[in-house]
């Protein structure tokens, strides 16, 4: 039985969800999440997001280019999606866990 998931689409502001749409890296952080099965480590996150941006697998991606999108993912990106209800996010276990689901397909 599939699992209903409710569509941050369909409960934020329009302009919060073009807000949080506009950046390519947060999009594809939202559809690696989506892929995963909504819940990933912030490290395996960043993996999957560089990886989709090199168009490589998870295994090829440059270890700096790996810590970059990680940090951006700490500093930048989770503050926005955790304020906005997107994702939660367990500090204790350093995972992220999508509770929008739609709202990377919402911006393609």
């Amino acid at each position: 039985m599939a699992t209903e998931h409710p569509q941050a689409s369909d409960r934020l502001p329009e302009r919060v969800v073009a807000d949080l749409l506009s950046s390519d890296r947060r999009r594809r952080l939202l559809t690696c999440l989506e892929e995963h099965g909504g819940c990933l480590p912030v490290t395996d996150l960043a993996a999957a997001v560089a990886a989709r941006e090199a168009d490589v697998e998870s295994e090829a991606v440059d270890p700096e280019r790996h810590r970059t999108v990680r940090e951006e993912i700490y500093e930048r990106h989770l503050p926005k999606l955790t304020a906005t209800g997107v994702v939660e996010f367990d500090s204790m276990r350093g995972t992220v866990t999508l509770t929008g689901y739609g709202l990377a397909e919402a911006g393609r």
